[in-house]
């Protein structure tokens, strides 16, 4: 079986300045869905591992502390007011006027006597403005919660292809992180976790740039490649396959069970496909570094090289038949066909990614359906490697309908 790693960190990815709250939560839950869609294509299971889920449990906390710790709410409310950061406060509906002083602020975080009797006096001069940013909190953390959680990526959870988890080995218990400083302590034991999981995992992954720049970031490393588990014999055949599937206009439009029920009309072309992309992984390889950035470039000049002009020949091959539709079922319709191509083999699906070597023989496979369909002279070597990308042809066919 062909299982793909999906791993993701959506708010290093969509913030430049590297918050966790700088885009709306609904955007980041948008953008794991993103990166699952071609996964979902071309991979039997797909496990999206992304610091969303985590990002779900620190809300949790910080309604524990907003709710049932005052201490912690004032310490907001006046840290807030301190800043007078015009994106926070936009965040939370608030102006000026419902904050405290800056002066009345630095008080509160310079006092040096019973902390009890600070938060009373504190409590008592701003209590209306507190209750209101206290209130505006609540919709805040409730708009985060809701937005986090993806109903399209539910569905794939429940057809059994899709599983959903966060970067920590262990899901922490919200009131403990309440106690954790997220930034110094939580987020690098997470990213900790992700590295451990790379090295340990026979799956292959597919990592989001933002996960890679949280990881790096998190445990000082620069480059990801360096990792056992997370090589680049590894990556690139699923790296070269998302961004195949990208490049299919009317992807991102698809709802999800919609492209569930489409990789599975297309399904006996996958192996084929499969192969393919470890032949486009090795070359590609071959020509260039580890280097992230010409890695995307090498991947984007192979599309408009490569792909593109044989999805178009493809496409011209099954204009010129005289039942098109036929094509997809041609597949069992000529035995003598796939007889004739015995010799050819292909990787097994999946033998590569989990470090076998076995070849098999795929006649099936190597021989495609268009093939027979059109007439025996497209049997040479060239022909068959054209046609390995028949099951992207055919999603691209169904998209554009």
């Amino acid at each position: 079986m062909f299982k793909v790693d999906v791993i993701s960190e959506p708010a290093a990815a969509l913030s430049p300045d590297g918050s966790l709250w700088g885009v709306e939560a609904k955007k980041l839950a948008q953008h794991d869905l993103s990166l699952v869609k071609p996964a979902l294509l071309f991979a039997d299971h797909v496990e999206l591992i992304s610091f969303r889920m985590d990002m779900q449990t620190i809300v949790e906390s910080d309604a524990i502390k907003h709710f049932q710790m005052p201490m912690r709410l004032a310490a907001r409310f006046a840290g807030v007011s301190f800043r007078r950061d015009g994106a926070e406060m936009e965040q939370l509906g608030l102006a000026v006027g419902d904050l405290c002083s800056v002066e009345d602020a630095e008080t509160f975080f310079n006092h040096e006597g019973d902390a009890f009797e600070l938060l009373r006096s504190f409590t008592d001069r701003h209590m209306e403005k507190i209750v209101k940013f206290r209130s505006a909190m609540r919709w805040v953390l409730l708009e985060r919660r809701d937005g986090l959680m993806s109903a399209e990526l539910e569905i794939a959870v429940q057809r059994g292809v899709l599983e959903c988890s966060g970067w920590s080995a262990v899901q922490p218990d919200p009131e403990a992180l309440v106690w954790s400083d997220v930034w110094n302590d939580f987020i690098p034991y997470t990213a900790e976790c992700i590295v451990h999981r790379l090295e340990e995992s026979s799956n292959v992954p597919l990592l989001d740039p933002g996960a890679r720049i949280s990881i790096s970031r998190s445990i000082g490393r620069e480059s990801l490649f360096e990792l056992a588990g997370a090589g680049q014999g590894l990556n690139l055949p699923a790296g070269v396959g998302g961004s195949l599937m990208t490049h299919l206009p009317g992807l991102s439009e698809l709802q999800v069970d919609e492209l569930l029920d489409l990789r599975e009309s297309l399904n006996c072309y996958l192996p084929a496909f499969r192969g393919q992309l470890v032949t486009l992984a090795d070359e590609i390889e071959a020509e260039v570094s580890s280097d992230v950035e010409k890695l995307g470039m090498e991947i984007e000049r192979r599309w408009h090289r490569d792909m593109a002009p044989v999805l178009q020949e493809i496409q011209q091959e099954v204009r010129k038949a005289s039942y098109p539709r036929s094509l997809l079922n041609s597949f069992s319709g000529d035995k003598a066909t796939i007889a004739s191509t015995a010799t050819s083999v292909m990787l097994a699906a999946g033998s590569v990614f989990a470090g076998a070597s076995a070849l098999i023989p795929a006649a099936a496979a190597a021989a495609f359906p268009f093939v027979s369909a059109l007439n025996d002279s497209l049997k040479s070597r060239s022909e068959v490697q054209k046609n390995k990308l028949y099951f992207l042809y055919g999603v691209h066919r169904r998209l554009r309908k």
